[in-house]
């Protein structure tokens, strides 16, 4: 089901236990090192692990940005190297997890996600950042590089995030993962209004379907945003280490996008329970009309089934026995006296509308 996380260690594994999902293979990592000063910066693709080990190590600021999901092994010695705490790993490998802050000695990680919507379902995909005090890595399950405009930034002399510490950087990030999901919405937003024009106008077998798709999605995508909320709303707190007071503004800002997504999904939230509920509304009216009209004709027919029925019983003509019968005009008389209660009741039901 859309939006719900698989176990994916048995019950009783040790914590921290890298297992458990088929490995991805290494060489499907992309390894961007990006170490800058106020008056410097240098960036570095696909680099190895040796290499980025050597820059923590250095002066300067250093951010090593990962893309894709690396192995079991892979990971094991990215933790090693980096000295990253073997939970937040674990967090790492299996992915689609909730979004989340953890402090860890010396080391703070962040797990956000940055969704897809793609053939109407929310697909999770992961971002997790570790940070210090002079350093900052981050994971993203997917080979797009989604932190570009962040590292064209660092590259611009004079920027904030050069002349601020790591903790900024983290807040560039985090403040690019919450900003990448207006056009998400935007997306959705633009399906439901496609779904209610369906639903007004000529809605099939399909459309209810399309309507529940696209609630499960703004669900999932409801519960991803209010932990990323929260995960913000962490990160200002005093008492949250490496993030200094004047980060902490900035931060405001990213968890006013943040509660703005939220206020949008609410929004369309009630947008899609209101099309549900135009949709079953359509179809009573359908049905409605289906059976006025089954009542109207049956209106029609019931005075001349009743007539039918009088003059098609087996009675002996006789004086007392419907004489009318050897009338030579009854005939005649018959289909006048069906069309005036036929032209009647059409006349009758006109006058209140029920045709």
């Amino acid at each position: 089901m859309d939006g719900v996380l698989p176990r994916h260690t048995q019950p009783g594994t040790a914590p921290g236990t890298l297992a458990g999902r088929a490995p991805v293979p290494d060489e499907a990592l992309d390894f961007t090192l990006v170490e800058y000063t106020q008056e410097d910066v240098q960036i570095l693709h696909n680099v190895e692990v040796d290499e980025c080990r050597f820059h923590l190590g250095t002066p300067g600021r250093t951010w090593i940005d990962v893309a894709g999901r690396p192995s079991s092994d892979m990971l094991r010695d990215l933790g090693m190297a980096f000295n990253l705490h073997p939970l937040a790993l674990e967090d790492v490998f299996h992915g689609n997890q909730r979004a989340k802050l953890d402090i860890y000695e010396g080391q703070g990680f962040i797990v956000l996600n940055d969704p897809t919507y793609e053939e109407g379902e929310i697909q999770l995909r992961q971002v997790s950042i570790f940070f210090g005090d002079n350093y900052v890595i981050s994971f993203h399950d997917h080979k797009q590089d989604i932190f570009k405009p962040v590292r064209e930034r660092v590259q611009a002399s004079g920027t904030r995030l050069r002349t601020f510490g790591t903790d900024y950087l983290v807040y560039a990030l985090m403040d690019l993962v919450v900003d990448r999901k207006f056009p998400l919405i935007e997306t959705l937003a633009s399906h439901l209004e496609e779904l209610e024009d369906e639903a007004l106008g000529h809605p099939n077998n399909d459309t209810l379907g399309h309507i529940h798709q696209a609630r499960r999605a703004l669900v999932t995508f409801h519960r991803l945003e209010w932990a990323e909320r929260e995960t913000i709303l962490g990160m200002m707190r005093p008492e949250t280490p490496f993030i200094m007071p004047e980060t902490r503004t900035y931060l405001r800002d990213c968890f006013d996008h943040s509660v703005a997504l939220l206020d949008l999904l609410e929004s369309y939230r009630e947008m899609c329970n209101g099309l549900m509920e135009i949709y079953l509304l359509q179809a009573s009216n359908r049905m409605a009309e289906v059976m006025k009209t089954m009542a109207v004709i049956t209106v029609f027919f019931m005075p001349l089934s009743f007539l039918a029925g009088i003059y098609g019983m087996n009675f002996e003509r006789d004086v007392g026995n419907m004489p009318e019968l050897g009338w030579k005009y009854g005939y005649g008389f018959f289909w006048v006296l069906v069309v005036v209660i036929v032209s009647g009741l059409y006349l009758w039901l006109k006058r209140k509308r029920w045709i």
